[in-house]
């Protein structure tokens, strides 16, 4: 076990290192000095729930809903800042994504038995180790 969490602080290290990580982070830090990007994002990223939850549950989006968004959608396309963010954001979750990926589906066959799970219980998380 103490290997496998040895491993994912190796992995994490290694994201850090990351040009994707390091823009992401520097772009982040530049959109927190930024009140009026930053409010905008989040009235957008509001606005948009919102609109996303009644569209989910079938109730009706008002007019001045889709007006706003669209209003909204445009401002945030013609922020330099909002859009250097959204393009490291993606980046980055794309680079996130993979790595999950690489966990939940590996190639090849297992390193080690795994001694997280008892044997013959299955799901049977070990708490005592």
């Amino acid at each position: 076990m103490e290997e496998i969490i040895s491993r994912a602080n190796e992995l994490g290290l290694m994201i850090k290192g990351t040009d994707v990580y390091k823009r992401y982070v520097e772009v982040v830090k530049k959109l927190e000095q930024n009140p009026e990007s930053r409010k905008l994002l989040e009235e957008f990223a509001q606005l948009s729930e919102t609109v996303q939850q009644k569209e989910g549950t079938g109730q009706p989006v008002e007019v001045e809903e889709k007006q706003k968004i669209e209003e909204l959608s445009a401002k945030v396309s013609e922020d330099e800042l909002l859009k250097e963010f959204i393009t490291a954001q993606s980046y980055y979750m794309n680079l996130m994504m993979m790595i999950q990926k690489a966990i939940s589906e590996p190639e090849g066959e297992p390193i080690q038995e795994s001694k997280i799970v008892k044997p013959n219980q299955p799901g049977k998380i070990i708490t005592d180790l």
